[in-house]
């Protein structure tokens, strides 16, 4: 699913009423009675007071359609039109309720190119300073639709449904506080006007998952399913690779063998569990990899099906002689992580990697001393810095965060970028989380898919884990999303025959 501009939006709006023989009216009608729905089907009416707050644009006939059905199927629906006298104190008489309250955001939408300020303003800080649960319709009022950025101020929404194909702005990590949790519903712009639409990317969903998980065939044995060499740790840093290992096998991997430096192979073992098959590496007592380990590496990679490697390597230089060498001549699929990462950017001659089946995956720290920048720099364009980065090094890359981007290098497109915005949650901010995600990967690339589709598909996998494991806002640990695997594999499967009403995504 395409990410546009907020322009890019209008025009395709603009066509579809000209061109497509769709007429306004219909497309807002078609918005308000998907929203409707979606909160029907997310919030029982017993209860519920419902208050549609509306602007004088598009954005807030969506509001008004949407209160109106709603109120037709039994919801008791309040409808404050902001232009009208009385607006704000109905506002706040409606938000002081003592039953449950939603708010159905149609104050402003993309169109907006000023500040909030008077009375509006004053109507967005009554928002947010309530207890209500927050539906923006389209887009939070006052998100500036391609910065993602506030326009002096903007309604926080713990749910953003937005219309058509999601905003530049809604998928930007400076805005998730804002957004909330995201969800596109499909209003029915023809695909002849969306697609000459240029993009800023695209968009992780659950049809795009649901056909790219590879298939068992009822007659596989472990060495069909995919053969994965783990490579990493040093002291202090047993636990890393062994998190790695175990994720690659909960991902559907045949064979994991775990290989650690010989001084942390008796705690790595047991960390990894029975199923991992370890192996120690000579280290001279010294507890990290040296570059005479290169050639017994290698030779474990040749019987493997893709590589992972840097978790808890340490930033020795006999360590980084190693990565150097084999990012610069490793044959298999590989992924580098962590300190193999830390170890690239030491590099003084700059690294490019050896072919299209190498990924990435920097967190933001990680990314800024690749990219010989500052971290804020890094937050403050995601998107540009990893398609920048991508051109750069030729490797598929992952950039984590609470909007994770992936880029790649498409032969006839050039650079492409994906954005999660659908799935996962904070609280998968946790140490570990990033080896586990790295584990996945490697066994889907190890199963068959290209790296680029391996990355994809393990970034959405991880973060569906992660929604499965939550159990409140910081109380995640990393082996709960290795033990959700399972689960959240089954789940992508299912959607793989319940995709024939498209209205709705993420859900």
């Amino acid at each position: 699913m395409k990410i546009v501009t907020g322009s890019q939006m209008r025009e395709i709006d603009a066509r579809t009423i000209k061109e497509g023989g769709i007429s306004e009216r219909t497309l807002i009608e078609r918005a308000g009675r998907m929203a409707a729905e979606w909160v029907m089907r997310r919030f029982a009416a017993k209860g519920l007071r419902v208050v549609a707050l509306a602007g004088k644009g598009h954005n807030g006939a969506d509001a008004l359609v949407a209160g109106a059905c709603l109120r037709r199927a039994g919801y008791a629906v309040k409808t404050i039109k902001a232009w009208q006298k009385g607006a704000m104190p109905a506002l706040t008489r409606s938000l002081q309720d003592d039953k449950r309250v939603l708010v159905l955001d149609g104050l402003f939408g993309i169109g907006l190119n000023r500040s909030i300020a008077g009375e509006s303003m004053a109507m967005v800080r009554a928002v947010n300073s309530s207890q209500a649960v927050v539906v923006a319709l389209d887009i939070p009022s006052g998100l500036d639709a391609d910065t993602g950025e506030p326009r002096s101020a903007a309604v926080r929404a713990d749910y953003t449904l937005t219309f058509g194909l999601p905003k530049r702005g809604l998928v930007e990590e400076r805005a998730a506080d804002v957004v909330g949790e995201l969800h596109a519903l499909d209003i029915g712009f023809p695909e002849r006007f969306v697609a000459p639409a240029h993009g800023c990317g695209e968009l992780l969903t659950w049809e795009e998952m649901a056909d790219w998980f590879p298939q068992r065939s009822r007659r596989a044995h472990k060495g069909d399913c995919g053969r994965v060499l783990v490579v990493g740790g040093s002291v202090g840093m047993a636990g890393a690779p062994a998190l790695t290992a175990r994720a690659a096998l909960r991902a559907g991997a045949g064979l994991v063998t775990l290989v650690v430096p010989q001084s942390i192979y008796p705690i790595s073992a047991v960390l990894a569990g029975a199923e991992v098959m370890t192996r120690p590496c000579a280290d001279s007592g010294r507890g990290f990899f040296g570059a005479t380990a290169l050639k017994e590496l290698i030779n474990l990679a040749e019987t493997s099906d893709s590589v992972v490697l840097g978790m808890g390597l340490g930033r020795a230089p006999a360590t980084r002689k190693l990565v150097e060498a084999w990012v610069a001549h490793g044959r298999k699929p590989l992924l580098v992580d962590a300190d193999g990462l830390n170890l690239l950017a030491d590099l003084r001659n700059g690294w490019k990697c050896r072919s299209d089946e190498m990924v990435v995956t920097p967190h933001p720290g990680e990314m800024a001393r690749l990219c010989g920048m500052t971290v804020e720099a890094v937050q403050e364009d995601r998107l540009g810095v990893t398609a920048d980065f991508v051109r750069r090094h030729q490797a598929v890359t992952v950039l984590k965060g609470a909007r994770t981007v992936v880029g790649w290098m498409d032969e006839k497109a050039g650079v492409r970028l994906a954005v999660n915005a659908l799935v996962g949650n904070p609280a998968m901010a946790t140490a570990g989380s990033g080896d586990v995600l790295s584990g996945v990967i490697a066994a889907l690339m190890a199963r068959g898919l290209k790296a680029t589709d391996a990355a994809r598909a393990g970034v959405f996998l991880h973060a569906v884990a992660g929604d499965l494991a939550v159990k409140g806002n910081a109380s995640l640990i990393a082996g709960d999303l290795i033990d959700q695997l399972p689960a959240a594999v089954r789940e992508i499967e299912k959607q793989r025959f319940s995709f024939g009403h498209k209205s709705f995504h993420g859900i």
